[in-house]
């Protein structure tokens, strides 16, 4: 239920991408506490972007999930944008995330709903 979008204008070769979705996934899981099983993760790389008036390295995640709290979002902020800094040697200041609480009766799954 869990989905981390990761956008950004940094060129990423297949290869590591195959590597950053799977840290990704696994980041995510730990981070919210729910099974890897249920966490999807997409990233598209290379996108024209511009942050702060410029063209440098940025990055912009959008991470849903059913039952986010607003009191877990600043500790999720710091572990993705910690992340993101690691991974993709981004700057934390240079990295926009958009926290989404999906209600569980508008996630579909499996032919049904959470």
């Amino acid at each position: 239920m869990p989905y981390l979008q990761i956008q950004t204008n940094v060129d990423i070769k297949p290869k590591e991408q195959a590597t950053l979705l799977a840290k990704a996934s696994q980041a995510v899981a730990e981070a919210l506490g729910k099974p890897e099983g249920y966490v999807m993760v997409a990233i598209e790389a290379n996108t024209p972007m511009r942050f702060a008036g410029t063209d440098e390295p940025t990055a912009f995640l959008m991470l849903k999930s059913i039952r986010l709290s607003t009191d877990s979002t600043p500790g999720l902020s710091e572990t993705l944008c910690s992340f993101i800094e690691e991974t993709l040697k981004i700057p934390k200041d240079r990295v926009y995330i958009e926290f989404i609480n999906a209600q569980a009766s508008l996630w579909g799954w499996n032919s049904g709903t959470f």
